[in-house]
């Protein structure tokens, strides 16, 4: 061969290697190793997102028909970056180094910025960072306008609460971790909704496409938005009066709380306590009690506005007549210890009925009352059970009564109790409000199937539910037990009534009905475990409304002061009743008669 032959040959031999290899090459690429390039290429070309739910709103009743705003939805936008995309891609197709991504993001975000950026490049294998939560529309336009390959944006929201401190231990908050108080706490679940799922094709800037088989799109499902019975309007007046209250006694009352419920339904119309905060700066609190919604939360010793209790058993049982009488000596003996009623009651020693016993609060009237349950002589052992037959089983006192919130159980010791302590001392106690610790809501609850005709409804604080701008009314609760009968009612609201008219009854609007006990109950130093000595809480329980035998009351109000010092229920509470009692008669517009 010529050497102009061998040169043809050896050309003919390069070109058929390279032929051979770019073959190979391609086998390898297309065939061998054919998903693993399609997985790299999907992930530059296929995000995956999440579609967060939006969480429900919450809602305030605005008199009977309408609703007004009581937590709502923030459009805000959660940052987060792609550390797999910008190491990989850095320096091509526009894709800045992660030192230059970093630093234009601190310049954007500055303080939003939540997280180590150590953390952030320390797996590069990672494709999701969140760097920067709840970041305002402002911002992520800046974001947006750098141009930032490799860093993502989802819409998300955050907490408003309109009316400031309106409500707040009632409304709760959710802090960064998910654990909340209040309504949004307690209605956790339905309010959270399902986050869904958008895995989608992307163009070279990220912006999802509508085309592709590898598309899944599963939408998110928002939480509900709830109602709630709570009247904005009642609500700030009774905040109002019991601010005022506090205020006005220069350092006496720690904490007031006010209830105000239909007793016909169960519905509460508002449950206020101070002082009081912002759950939208809740943070911003150093004493977590304050998140405390002491209504429902806080069991005490009510005291004397339990009395009626004691007498409704009495009378329902067919043990007593109001218009009996006793010899009231201003002490009676139990067991070993001699109780007393209360300081500047003297004048009311000697022969009185029990109607007047209580008109009088007299703690003797109603522990011979007691008596009269068992053998008229002793606190016996049917006559306690008989009692707490009522007040645990009927009323529901010392277990939750099962309304929406969070609440305590209270306390209240049973007869049988292994250790003794349903003995007849604590028993004595336990007719004028101690020995026992209630909520308020447990005692109001009860109370208003005292004075409703004996029917018993577990209360409650949703309205229903806000759908398409509408209120879709949730479905009315029916009355789930039998207290005490029609007659025995009767006889409690008019005894209650005449209780008022002896207390302050001067003070209500004319034309109405109105009836009221009050209770001033020494407290438990938590540190030794005794009664403070110069420290009270007062209460006042009572109902309104129309100034006619068939018409039932028309609301239940209960006050609660805790003290500094020695606060009274006729002279402390009593005034907090009235101008809640007061407001309601005007608010509700009852025709006086």
């Amino acid at each position: 061969m010529t050497s102009r032959d061998w040169r043809y040959f050896w050309l003919k031999l390069i070109v058929a290697g390279m032929v051979v290899v770019f073959g190979a090459t391609l086998f390898t690429v297309q065939i061998v190793e054919h998903d693993k390039h399609v997985a790299e290429a999907n992930v530059m070309r296929i995000k995956q997102y999440e579609l967060l739910a939006k969480r429900g709103e919450v809602y305030f009743m605005d008199g009977k028909n309408n609703v007004s705003p009581a937590i709502m939805n923030e459009r805000t936008w959660t940052i987060f970056v792609d550390p797999y995309f910008i190491i990989k891609n850095a320096g091509s197709n526009g894709v800045l180094s992660k030192e230059e991504t970093q630093a234009k993001l601190v310049e954007i975000l500055g303080d939003a910025i939540n997280v180590s950026w150590d953390k952030v490049w320390a797996n590069k294998d990672n494709m999701y960072y969140e760097i920067a939560k709840n970041v305002d529309y402002d911002t992520v336009v800046k974001i947006k306008e750098a141009n930032l390959r490799g860093v993502g944006r989802k819409e998300t929201s955050r907490r408003v609460y309109p009316n400031g401190t309106l409500a707040a231990q009632l409304l709760g908050f959710t802090n960064a971790e998910g654990v909340g108080s209040g309504v949004e706490g307690a209605f956790n679940s339905r309010l959270t909704g399902e986050n869904g799922m958008l895995k989608t094709v992307t163009d070279v800037n990220e912006i999802p496409l509508s085309v592709g088989d590898d598309n899944i799109e599963i939408k998110a499902k928002d939480g509900e938005s709830i109602v709630l019975t709570i009247d904005e309007n009642i609500q700030r007046k009774v905040e109002s009066i019991i601010k005022k209250a506090v205020d006005n006694h220069k350092g006496g009352i720690g904490s007031a709380s006010a209830l105000v419920m239909e007793p016909t339904t169960g519905k509460v119309w508002a449950m206020a306590n101070y002082p009081t905060y912002n759950p939208g700066e809740y943070w911003t609190e150093k004493d977590a009690n304050i998140y405390v919604n002491r209504v429902t939360e806080t069991p005490y010793e009510p005291a004397s506005v339990c009395k009626p209790f004691t007498y409704a058993v009495a009378i329902n049982e067919g043990k007593l007549n109001p218009d009996e009488t006793y010899l009231n000596t201003g002490s009676t003996k139990v067991d070993n210890r001699v109780m007393n009623n209360a300081y500047g009651t003297a004048t009311r020693n000697g022969v009185i009925t029990f109607r007047k016993a209580l008109d009088y609060s007299l703690n003797t009237g109603s522990i011979e009352v007691l008596r009269k349950m068992g053998d008229g002589a002793n606190i016996t052992y049917d006559a306690r059970k008989t009692l707490y037959s009522y007040l645990y089983d009927s009323f529901g006192f010392g277990k939750k009564t099962g309304v929406e919130l969070y609440e305590a159980n209270g306390i209240i010791v049973s007869p049988d109790d292994p250790s003794g302590e349903g003995n007849a001392v604590r028993y004595a106690n336990m007719t004028f409000g101690q020995g026992m610790n209630l909520t308020m809501l447990q005692v109001a609850a009860g109370f208003s199937s005292l004075i409703n005709g004996g029917d018993y409804y577990t209360p409650t604080v949703v309205a229903g539910t806000y759908e398409n701008k509408k209120l879709v009314p949730a479905e009315a609760k029916l009355p789930v037990r039998k207290t005490i009968s029609n007659g025995t009612s009767v006889e409690m609201r008019k005894m209650l009534q005449e209780v008022r008219s002896e207390n302050g009854g001067q003070n209500d609007l004319p034309g109405y009905r109105v009836g009221v006990k009050t209770g001033t109950a020494e407290t438990i130093n938590p540190k030794t475990g005794q009664y403070w000595s110069g420290k009270t809480n007062a209460s006042a329980l009572g109902f309104g409304g129309a100034n006619d035998d068939s018409a039932l009351p028309s609301y239940v109000i209960m006050v609660r002061l805790d003290g500094e010092t020695l606060l009274w229920g006729s002279l402390d509470a009593i005034p907090v009743f009235t101008e809640i009692s007061n407001f309601m008669l005007q608010y509700l517009r009852i025709q006086p008669k």
